[in-house]
């Protein structure tokens, strides 16, 4: 685990035992710091005026006056780390919706709780890391062949084929550029942060906005099919990402 010291936590929780348990938690591992306990979601949300950062906030969803996911929209930019703690898993969906890093589902034991600390310093600690891509941006060629054009990786929402041609959604512009779609597969998947799903698609996974049957929706409003070929390694990624109750 990263040995930084003090890691500087925040607990929302309407009940007053899970707060208790979650404190005792955080009391027990030396790298965290609890610094502020919340059982009113409103006076946590008054709170977030105060300027005040954290690295980790533990996040009840089902809260009297103010939910979770509700109070999320205004906490999220106060903290390294989101984690969500609840008894429900209908919510689950919703808190990857505003950004949640982590879903802890009640009853949360001291090992379910260090292993996913753990694995939030361990993920961060990586994302700091130089990347295995030389560079986040690529160059293509315009209609004017002494011109180029800069795409950077972030902001590509789908890839299209278009014969000898490939059309790139990004999201502010559509770029037509000659190169097939081996090439830029082979040039996006290498960031990790893209999939093939279809002979004449390839989609940013952050860019994912719904899967419904075979149809992906992305965040542009783009609808995009899955392909036969690339059915089950989409599918698998999907379930490897999905929450599903083991009851």
């Amino acid at each position: 685990m990263n040995s930084k010291l003090n890691y500087r936590c925040m607990i929302v929780d309407d009940e007053s035992h899970a707060i208790e348990l979650l404190s005792d938690y955080i009391q027990s591992m030396p790298q965290l710091q609890l610094v502020k306990t919340f059982q009113d979601p409103i006076a946590a949300l008054m709170d977030s005026n105060t300027g005040e950062s954290y690295d980790f906030i533990f996040l009840d969803v089902d809260m009297p006056r103010l939910t979770g996911i509700e109070l999320a929209k205004a906490l999220r930019a106060k903290t390294r780390f989101l984690v969500f703690t609840t008894a429900h898993l209908k919510y689950a969906v919703e808190a990857f919706d505003v950004q949640a890093d982590h879903f802890l589902l009640k009853p949360i034991g001291l090992n379910k709780f260090a292993l996913a600390i753990d694995q939030l310093l361990k993920r961060s600690e990586s994302a700091s890391l130089p990347p295995a891509c030389p560079d986040s941006t690529f160059f293509i060629k315009s209609d004017n062949k002494n011109k180029l054009i800069r795409i950077c990786f972030d902001d590509i929402i789908a890839v299209e084929g278009l014969k000898n041609y490939v059309k790139i959604y990004t999201s502010t512009q559509q770029h037509v550029a000659y190169l097939t779609m081996k090439e830029t597969e082979d040039a996006l998947c290498e960031t990790n942060r893209f999939l093939r799903i279809h002979r004449s698609f390839i989609v940013a996974i952050k860019q994912i906005e719904a899967v419904n049957g075979r149809m992906i929706q992305l965040k542009n409003g783009l609808d995009v099919p899955v392909g036969d070929s690339y059915k089950k390694a989409f599918f698998d990624y999907v379930s490897g990402k999905s929450l599903v109750s083991s009851r």
